[in-house]
Order: structure tokens, then sequence, then C-alpha cells
């Protein structure tokens, strides 16, 4: 029965140890997950603040096209340019 008793305190310790070693790997795992978790948090928070910038970069431009074509269409009839500067306009474009 001696012989038996040790092989089961063995046993008994390698099943310990067994799931001691899967209790670390776990914590390691859990550990790893969270660090994983935040980084991922604040790559979102970038990419958010990164897509409101080119929202707020497309309005702008978008502002710009428009005075770009109220410039591009003025006349002496609709602005205060003189006359000559529309002939002048019509003749570098033709």
């Amino acid at each position: 029965m001696g012989v038996m008793t040790t092989n089961a305190t063995i046993d008994s310790k390698l099943v310990r140890a067994i799931a001691d070693e899967q209790l670390a790997n776990n914590v390691f795992m859990i550990e790893w997950l969270v660090k994983a978790q935040q980084q991922l948090s604040l790559q979102q928070r970038l990419i958010d603040q990164q897509q409101q910038q080119i929202s707020t970069q497309q309005q702008e431009i978008e502002k710009l096209k428009e005075e770009r074509d109220k410039l591009k269409n003025r006349n002496s009839k609709n602005s205060s340019v003189p006359p000559s500067w529309t002939l002048y306009k019509k003749q570098l474009l033709a």
C-alpha cells in the first residue's frame, strides 16, 4: 500500500503542477488580450479622429470648389470686373 500511496501522491502533485501551469498560461493570455484590446481601442480612436478630419476637409474642399466656380464665372455683368476683362477672358479661352 505504501507504493500506491506514493504513486497517488506523485500523480496528485503532477496534476497540480499541470493545473498551475495552465493557470499561469491562462493569466498570461488574459493579460495579452487586455493589452491587445487597449491597443485596438487606441487605434479605433485614431481612426475616428482621422475620419472626422477627412469629413471636415471634404466639406472645405466643396466650399473651395464653389468659390472657385463663382470666381471662374465672373464677368462684367455680375461683378466689379471691368468689361475689358470679360473680353480678354473670352480671347484667352478661345
